[in-house]
């Protein structure tokens, strides 16, 4: 076991489970700064695919995350757990990894951390080689600029030629700016959006009004690759002259299940409050669409290296993008130097005359910036378990969202 300061070391024994089974405990040592590991040496082949798989039940905490860390440490590498699911009461955390380029000698570490009367039972810890993790790439079509129904059409005939997956379309891209004017849901455009998406075997989104009921919403819906409509996200955001010309707030943050991945969207004016990525990602989301008439492009990159997220933007009023988890801008032609990331981005195809950028990009990878030999020692790109305060701020921030006097 390990505690550079002694005065926070849990402590760690063996124990036998109801069952006569040997059981290693980590109890809290009275302290809330309590932190220290037990360590396991481990020779790691070169250019080989691992799988670390911890078995345990607690008591005394009720954020795993937070109180507990499962990795594989090394001077040049390192990896870890971001992932739980509970199976007949055992909590259960599994990650596949790429290993390090070349045998490296580290250390399975497992991390108790911040908690003064928790307890913690691993049963089982492993590490074993495993398959490759396959590359998922997924082609990505996204738009700039405006253009009339006709337009649009042509535009998703160009992206299916691409044979791209996804197609994403600019905010209000059929040209109705006035609520009042929308047709009631489905409209005639969502079912040009339906056909095409049919047509070229590819998932269609973009953004309309539509009225539902007597309300008018901005809606991006989602049309998986037979036409059906897999889901719709109503603009939570609405910028302050829609709701002036009628439109009404949307309420929720959906994440849909794709053939490729797990999708979630936002509406331009949604692009300004950070805790939109940071929920849709939190809710398992990989790709995140951002349909608008106008964005900052420079929080592109925040947003997804913040949240280990994909980010592809179409924008009528702005050049379209689209963004890996460590922040790179795909076709980008000045780095930033201080990024210190490799990148998911395969390729990149632009078409000036449909004002088309198809990009491919590989979901499998999400590399975070400054990226010191893996994800536990690199920018936390999302990952819960690389926070390390010992009061989160989720409730304080809820707090302060409740009130509305000043200080």
């Amino acid at each position: 076991m390990f505690a550079a300061n002694p005065v926070l070391r849990p402590i760690f024994r063996l124990e036998k489970s109801p069952a006569g089974k040997p059981e290693l405990l980590a109890d809290g040592n009275g302290r809330r700064e309590c932190y220290g590991y037990i360590r396991y040496p481990v020779r790691l082949a070169g250019r080989k695919t691992y799988r670390l798989r911890v078995r345990f039940r607690f008591v005394g905490f009720e954020d795993v995350k937070r109180h507990l860390v499962h990795g594989v440490f090394a001077d040049s590498f390192n990896h870890g757990v971001f992932w739980y699911r509970v199976e007949d009461g055992w909590v259960i955390g599994e990650q596949r990894f790429a290993g390090p380029d070349e045998e490296t000698l580290a250390e399975v570490r497992l991390i108790f951390r911040f908690s003064a009367t928790g307890r913690v039972w691993w049963d089982r810890v492993s590490l074993q080689e495993c398959e490759p993790i396959p590359a998922r790439p997924v082609k990505i079509a996204v738009a700039w600029g405006a253009g009339d129904m006709t337009h649009w059409q042509r535009w998703l005939d160009g992206a299916g030629a691409l044979r791209a997956d996804i197609a994403l379309m600019p905010e209000c891209f059929d040209g109705n700016w006035e609520p009042v004017r929308a047709p009631s849901e489905p409209s005639p455009v969502w079912e040009i959006m339906a056909r095409k998406a049919r047509q070229w075997n590819m998932y269609v989104s973009g953004t309309t009004y539509v009225r539902r009921g007597e309300l008018v919403f901005n809606s991006a819906p989602l049309f998986d690759r037979s036409g059906k409509l897999v889901g719709v996200y109503d603009k939570n955001m609405v910028y302050d002259p829609e709701l002036d010309a009628g439109s009404t707030p949307g309420t929720g943050f959906p994440v849909f299940r794709t053939d490729f991945g797990r999708v979630g969207t936002l509406i331009c004016y949604d692009s300004w409050f950070p805790e939109t990525v940071q929920l849709l990602a939190q809710k398992g989301a990989e790709l995140v669409l951002l349909p608008n008439a106008g964005y900052y492009a420079q929080l592109m990159h925040a947003r997804a290296a913040d949240n280990g997220v994909f980010l592809a933007v179409s924008s009528l009023n702005c050049p379209a993008g689209v963004w890996d988890p460590g922040g790179n801008l795909a076709g980008e032609e000045r780095p930033d130097p201080t990024r210190w990331a490799p990148s998911a981005i395969l390729d990149v195809h632009c078409d000036p005359v449909l004002r088309l950028e198809l990009v491919t990009v590989d979901l499998s990878l999400k590399p975070s910036p400054h990226y010191w030999g893996g994800p536990m020692r690199s920018a936390p790109g999302g990952r819960r378990v690389r926070k390390t305060w010992m009061v989160p701020l989720e409730s304080e921030l809820a707090e302060e969202a409740r009130r509305w006097w000043d200080h």
